[in-house]
């Protein structure tokens, strides 16, 4: 289907090295003559300047760069001869070899320590497809723990600031379980150093942060059990005597600085490593922390943030607010954190990602799905009106239509909120606000399936 997606159809499927389907592919040193003889066109990647043989027709059904490097005229590769030889020294072999099995239609074998590399050479040569794999590989790859340090570490170790600022905050999201994760000993120092001392990262024990990261100097020793700290540290000679006695002395009289936390992250560390089922157990905890400054804004971050990273579960932490915030009522806040949890889940459908997003809405299908089963949930609670579902629809048959942010699959997305809307339509359908209702679904109708209208769509 990807072939065809190109505008090319073949009856047989070409192997790597340019010729039909049943051919083998350069196994061995004998074999380059032969794959040499059916292909036009040779890639030498990279520092050592590794080749890829293939051919030109099918580079550009992939491309539009390659379509033009090689079939418009002005390009020196179109005007290279028979065999046209393509020097790129930006990407390594490995990433180039990935494209390479794309162009084919091979599978590809994306990893953490590679799919950056993949995501480079996709983006520079306009490999569309390419591109929007691997971004919802890395999206659904940082929906845990060890997957987001795994990309946080190849990101931060390679050269792709970007992206490891991107990853950043999930990454902090996770907090003491990343510390668990093998990708920890594989970051660079400062970000390891950002993770485990930025404010908004979960707190944590500090023998949990001394065992993982003693040769990053990162730990105040001061803030470890005085047992702990004498048989881990002093007695294997690990500090001076002289930086020994200093930590001692803080530690007695309370001298030394304490780790800073902000409020996101306190309410990380009591969110983070509940569960669901045990969610309601986390009230007390959470409502003791509400004398802070900005606290409706920071909670509405951090519950719209665990319910989407537990997305099996993600109504059922939905169901754990209107708890909480019936227990927020005595100190006079239900009202404003009600509203602060709604504008910021209707503020991540309405606000455009930045270029190089890699989580999140506009990215991870997932991500897109539950947040629409969030705000189905709350209008199921009576906290959300329907006029926000409605404008929350109009967004994504709008992204529909224009066939942007198709990573994220908002038409599905948009499928099951037009379900819960008909849904409720049943019920309480002479609100004003359903005049739109049919319209968006002839829209949606005509985005999906432009030559048979919406009869589909108003059949069920």
């Amino acid at each position: 289907p990807r072939l065809k997606s190109h505008g090319l159809e073949f009856d047989n499927k070409p192997c790597a090295d340019g010729r039909a389907e049943g051919c083998e592919a350069q196994a061995d040193e004998g074999d380059d003559g032969e794959a040499a003889t059916f292909s036009d066109v040779e890639f030498l990647v990279g520092p050592e300047q590794q080749s890829f043989l293939g051919l030109k027709a099918i580079f550009a059904r992939a491309s539009e760069v390659f379509s033009k490097m090689f079939f418009e005229a002005g390009f020196r590769e179109q005007t290279a001869g028979s065999k046209t030889v393509v020097h790129i020294s930006d990407i390594l072999p490995g990433a180039f070899g990935q494209l390479h099995r794309w162009v084919y239609d091979m599978d590809v074998e994306l990893t953490c320590e590679n799919v950056f590399g993949v995501f480079a050479a996709a983006q520079k040569y306009m490999v569309e497809d390419l591109d929007l794999y691997c971004r919802q590989w890395v999206a659904t790859t940082a929906r845990t723990a060890d997957g987001v340090m795994g990309l946080y570490a190849s990101a931060a170790v390679g050269p792709w600031p970007s992206w490891t600022a991107a990853l950043a905050g999930r990454a902090k999201s996770f907090g003491a379980r990343a510390l668990t994760s093998p990708a920890l000993a594989q970051l660079p120092f400062e970000p390891m150093a950002e993770l485990l001392q930025g404010s908004d990262s979960f707190t944590a024990r500090e023998e949990q942060v001394w065992q993982r990261v003693l040769d990053a100097e990162v730990v105040r020793f001061h803030l470890l059990d005085q047992r702990y700290f004498a048989e881990e540290v002093v007695l294997p000679g690990l500090l001076s005597e002289e930086q020994a006695l200093a930590v001692f002395m803080a530690m007695s009289l309370n001298t030394g600085p304490q780790r800073e936390v902000s409020l996101l992250g306190k309410l990380r560390a009591v969110l983070g490593n509940t569960t669901a089922e045990d969610a309601a157990s986390s009230i007390e905890a959470v409502v003791d922390l509400w004398r802070e400054d900005g606290y409706s804004r920071a909670l509405a971050q951090c519950l719209v943030e665990r319910a989407l990273a537990d997305h099996e579960n993600c109504c059922e932490w939905v169901s754990m607010w209107s708890e909480l915030w019936g227990a927020l009522r005595a100190a006079g806040l239900r009202d404003e954190c009600v509203r602060a949890t709604v504008d910021y889940c209707q503020n991540l459908f309405e606000d455009e990602p930045p270029p190089d997003a890699l989580v999140g809405v506009w990215t991870c299908p997932t991500d897109t799905l539950n947040l629409v089963r969030i705000l189905c949930k709350l209008n199921d609670l009576k906290k959300l009106a329907v006029c926000i579902l409605m404008k929350v629809l109009e967004v994504l048959v709008q992204k529909t239509e224009e066939g942007t942010h198709l990573c994220c699959e908002p038409g599905v997305a948009a499928s099951e909120l037009e379900a819960h809307l008909t849904e409720v339509a049943t019920r309480v359908g002479h609100l004003p606000a359903f005049k739109m209702l049919q319209g968006l679904r002839d829209r949606f109708a005509r985005a999906c399936h432009p030559s048979e209208g919406s009869d589909w769509l108003q059949a069920g």
